[in-house]
């Protein structure tokens, strides 16, 4: 695995070459979208997959990365267009193929992504890769979610740092006062 922050451009093309072979599409005319990939990519995120197409009327880059779907869209000669999805956002995922290519949709917060145009037989792949890396990510938030579960609460009978999470709880409204004193009470004993 390559650290896309710090690699060369020779480096940043095999990768690319590499994600157009097992996402089963072409790249056309994408090279430089995906060129600019370390510019946006946030800590620890790579690329899982890469598909292209066209959507309203431009030629789109997705990349699929372990954290999110982004829709890239570098101008010819200036400008760029971007949309990134969070993984955990995405509320659906499709394809579908016709006599020559095929098309991906994908929702999130309301709003439908269509990518037309799509090497067909990159269709399927890689909206399953979207698919498997959300499934990834929920386990890891739920594996992560029971480790944290699972740690031994700590006991805390000092009363001072037990009346600090009660002033606490009263302060941001989510007791009152009467239950303030009724638990202070109890504590002072």
């Amino acid at each position: 695995m390559i650290d896309y922050k710090t690699a060369t451009k020779a480096e940043l093309l095999a990768e690319f070459e590499r994600l157009k072979k097992i996402s089963h599409d072409d790249g056309f005319f994408t090279k430089k979208e995906f060129l600019h990939f370390p510019q946006i990519a946030m800590p620890n995120e790579t690329p899982i997959g890469i598909s292209s197409g066209s959507m309203d009327g431009k030629t789109w880059l997705i990349i699929l990365t372990n954290q999110r779907v982004i829709f890239l869209d570098k101008g010819m000669f200036f400008g760029l267009k971007q949309v990134a999805l969070d993984l955990s956002h995405i509320s659906s995922v499709g394809g579908e193929t016709k006599l020559l290519f095929g098309e991906i949709t994908i929702a999130a917060d309301g709003h439908t992504y269509t990518v037309e145009n799509v090497s067909k037989k990159g269709v399927v792949p890689f909206t399953n890769m979207i698919k498997q890396a959300i499934e990834a990510l929920k386990q890891s938030k739920e594996q992560s979610a029971n480790n944290h579960a699972q740690q031994p609460a700590t006991n805390n009978n000092d009363p001072f740092e037990q009346l600090e999470r009660l002033a606490s709880l009263k302060e941001k409204g989510i007791i009152t006062e009467e239950e303030f004193q009724a638990q202070k009470a109890k504590i002072l004993g």
